[in-house]
C-alpha cells in the first residue's frame, strides 16, 4: 500500500528511494541470520539451570540434611552465568540490529529529502508530493525494521515449536496407548526368556544381556542375584516391557510379548520396587489406584490386611483418609511399602514382580513385609529381585545373572553345595558382611 500510494504521488521519488530500500532489508536479513541458534542455545542452557533448581526443591530434605544449601545455591548460580552471558551477547547484537535499521531508515529519508528538494527546485514535484512519498515509504520502512528488530522473539518462537513437534511426531517403539494386540482369556503365569540380548538405548557401548535363557514355571517364585549392574532389574522391566530386547523373545504362556495389547499385558502383572511411589493422596486413594474401574471399601480394607497395613491405618488419626504426603513422606519405609503391596494385592496379578522390596528397611519393617508378601506370593509367578539371604533362600528356583548370561541356577541349597560357585561366593560375602 505504501509502495502503490508513493508512486502515484510521485514516481520518480518513488523509484530512487526505493532503491536503496534494500538496504534496509537486507539488514534485517542478515541480523536474523546472525541471530539464528542463540536463542536455541539460551533455551538449553536455562534448562540445565531449572533442572537443579526442581532437583533441589523434589529432594530438599537431602539437600537440607547435608547442610548443603550453599553448595545447591553455587551450582544454580554457576549454571545460570551461561544464560546470563548468551543473554547479554543477545541482548547486544540484537540491539546493534535494531540501531542499524533506523540507521538505514534515516539515511533513506534524509535521500528522500534531499533529492526531494531537488525535483522541486527543477519543478518536477511540489511539497505536497515529496510529504506524501516520504511519509508512505517511511511507514513501510518501519514495518520492515519493526519485522527486523523481531527477529530474536521469532528465533524463540521457532526453536520452541520445533521441539513440540519433535516430540509430538516422535514414534515410540514402544507404544502404551495403542489399543493393537492380542489377549489371554486365562493367564498361567509362564515366562521364558529366550536367547535374548538387549543395551539400553542411552547406553549403547554397554552389553546388558547376552544370549540370555531363563524360564520362570507359572505359580512358582524365581529370585534373580548378581552384582550391581548385572542385569536383575532390567529383567523385570523387559517382562513389563518398558524395553524390547535387540535380539530373542520374551513369552509369556508361550505367546511371545510384543503381540499382546501392552495394557492388558501390564494388568496381569503387580509391582513393588525398592522406593514405592505413593501419590499425594490419601491411603485409600493409593491402595484404590492399583485396581481398574475403583475398589470398593471393603476390598481396600481386605488388600490392607494381606498386606500387614491394616493395623498401622487405623492407629492413625484419620485413618484411610490420611494423607500421605509427596512422596509418602508422612510414612516410613516399612508403611510406604506395605501400602504398595496392599496395592498390588487389589490389582490380583497372575505376576508378581518384587525389585529389591525389602532392601531399605531395618530387620523389624522387614520382617512385617517379609511376611506380607510370602502370603502375597503364593499361587502366582513371583519374579524376586533381591540381596539378602532371608529373601531369596526359599524361593522355588534361583537365578545367577552374570556377564549378560544366567551363570547358575537351582534351589539355594544345590546352589551352596557348588564350591566356588557364583551364588556360593555371593552368599558367603552376604554371611561375612552380616
Amino acid at each position: 500500500a505504501g509502495l502503490i500510494i508513493a508512486f502515484s504521488a510521485n514516481w520518480i521519488l518513488a523509484l530512487i528511494v526505493l532503491a536503496l530500500s534494500p538496504l534496509i532489508v537486507m539488514q534485517g536479513y542478515l541480523q536474523t541470520k546472525f541471530l539464528t541458534g542463540f536463542s536455541a542455545d539460551a533455551k538449553a542452557m536455562y534448562e540445565e539451570a531449572s533442572q537443579v533448581a526442581n532437583d533441589a526443591v523434589s529432594s530438599i530434605r537431602t539437600v537440607a540434611s547435608f547442610c548443603a544449601e550453599g553448595k545447591v545455591m553455587d551450582l544454580y548460580q554457576l549454571k545460570c552465568d551461561g544464560p546470563k552471558k548468551q543473554g547479554v551477547r543477545l541482548g547486544l547484537k540484537s540491539g546493534a540490529g535494531f540501531g542499524l535499521s533506523f540507521f538505514f531508515l534515516y539515511c533513506v529519508n534524509a535521500v528522500c529529502f534531499i533529492i526531494g528538494a531537488v525535483l522541486v527546485q527543477h519543478g518536477k514535484a511540489t511539497f505536497g508530493e515529496v510529504f506524501k512519498v516520504f511519509f508512505a515509504l517511511t511507514i513501510m520502512a518501519i514495518g520492515v525494521s519493526q519485522t527486523s528488530a523481531m527477529a530474536p522473539d521469532s528465533d524463540k518462537a521457532k526453536d520452541s515449536a520445533a521441539s513440540i513437534f519433535d516430540i509430538l511426531d516422535s514414534k515410540p517403539k514402544i507404544d502404551s496407548s495403542s489399543d493393537e494386540g492380542t489377549t489371554l482369556q486365562n493367564v498361567h503365569g509362564d515366562i521364558e526368556f529366550r536367547h535374548v540380548s538387549f543395551r539400553y538405548p542411552m547406553r549403547p557401548d554397554v552389553q546388558i544381556f547376552r544370549d540370555l535363557c531363563l524360564t520362570m514355571p507359572s505359580g512358582k517364585t524365581v529370585a534373580l542375584v548378581g552384582e550391581s549392574g548385572s542385569g536383575k532389574s532390567t529383567v523385570i522391566s523387559m517382562i513389563e516391557r518398558f524395553y524390547n530386547p535387540d535380539s530373542g523373545t520374551i513369552l509369556i504362556d508361550q505367546v511371545e510379548i510384543q503381540t499382546f495389547k501392552l495394557s492388558w499385558l501390564r494388568q496381569q502383572m503387580g509391582l513393588v520396587s525398592q522406593e514405592p511411589v505413593l501419590f499425594n493422596e490419601t491411603i485409600r486413594s493409593n491402595i484404590a489406584y492399583g485396581k481398574t474401574g475403583g475398589a470398593t471399601e471393603e476390598e481396600i480394607i481386605a488388600a490392607a490386611q494381606a498386606a500387614n497395613a491394616h493395623k498401622f491405618i487405623s492407629s492413625l488419626p484419620q485413618g484411610y483418609d490420611t494423607s500421605v504426603g509427596e512422596r509418602g513422606v508422612q510414612l516410613s519405609g516399612g508403611q510406604k511399602q506395605r501400602i504398595a503391596i496392599a496395592r498390588a494385592i487389589l490389582k490380583d496379578p497372575k505376576i508378581l514382580l518384587l525389585d529389591e522390596a525389602t532392601s531399605a528397611l531395618d530387620a523389624e519393617s522387614e520382617r512385617v513385609v517379609q511376611d506380607a508378601l510370602d502370603r502375597v506370593m503364593v499361587n502366582r509367578t513371583t519374579v524376586v529381585v533381591a540381596h539378602r539371604l532371608t529373601t531369596i533362600k526359599n524361593a522355588d528356583v534361583i537365578a545367577v545373572v552374570k556377564n549378560g548370561g544366567i551363570a547358575e541356577k537351582g534351589r539355594h541349597e544345590t546352589l551352596m553345595k557348588i564350591s566356588g560357585g557364583a551364588y556360593a561366593s555371593l552368599a558367603s560375602l552376604h554371611m561375612s558382611a552380616n
